[in-house]
């Protein structure tokens, strides 16, 4: 009788790892893995803090870099940003193609495009203000163009990303970049496709 109980056990055992898949679970395996543009390796990659000095004494890095979302353009879904220890980095999609609007703050993600150091207009800063939710008081207080790292995805992937229950929400943006990237919407996806913007 003993033996059959401690038989039952062992099998009960057993049977609840097959099902619970433990080292699955430990890595991340069950976590999806949804990719925005086009698909990329993503077994290597720099942190976005790191990027910066990556691209020191270079007019463009091209590389994948990883983070954690901050927010999403929550209009088009044409941008994300990504946490920086005092700030974020705005990774663009040059509307070629969209992230979701919501559902993706604090999730992981990586991103494999072009870095360069680029002047953004006081308009386009504005527009982008108004997207992430600051005041009017903020937005007002822009007055001046900005030099900033800029980031130009043709791919990103966000780990573990679920759509809401009814759906997506569905975006439109309307808007032309004020920054100096006059963007061609007719041209092909690849990696050296924003060449012509100011010799990048």
């Amino acid at each position: 009788m003993k033996n059959i109980i401690l038989f039952s056990l062992t099998a009960m055992l057993m049977g609840g790892c097959d099902h619970n898949h433990a080292p699955a679970n430990a890595t991340g395996g069950e976590l999806t893995q949804e990719f925005y543009g086009d698909s990329f390796d993503i077994t290597s990659s720099i942190p976005v803090s790191a990027m910066s000095a990556q691209l020191e004494g270079k007019d463009t890095l091209f590389a994948t870099i990883d983070g954690i979302i901050d927010q999403t353009c929550p209009n088009a879904g044409c941008w994300l940003n990504m946490r920086m220890d005092s700030s974020v980095q705005k990774i663009t999609t040059d509307h070629v193609f969209f992230v979701p609007l919501e559902g993706c703050e604090g999730l992981k993600a990586k991103a494999k495009g072009k870095a360069y150091f680029d002047e953004i207009s006081v308009e386009m800063l504005k527009h982008y203000a108004q997207e992430e939710g600051k005041s009017e008081a903020e937005i007002a207080a822009i007055t001046e163009p900005k030099k900033v790292l800029n980031f130009v995805a043709t791919g990103v992937m966000i780990e573990g990303y679920k759509e809401p229950e009814g759906g997506a929400k569905q975006g439109s943006c309307t808007h032309d970049h004020g920054d100096g990237e006059q963007h061609d919407h007719e041209h092909d996806h690849e990696g050296e496709q924003h060449q012509e913007e100011g010799g990048h």
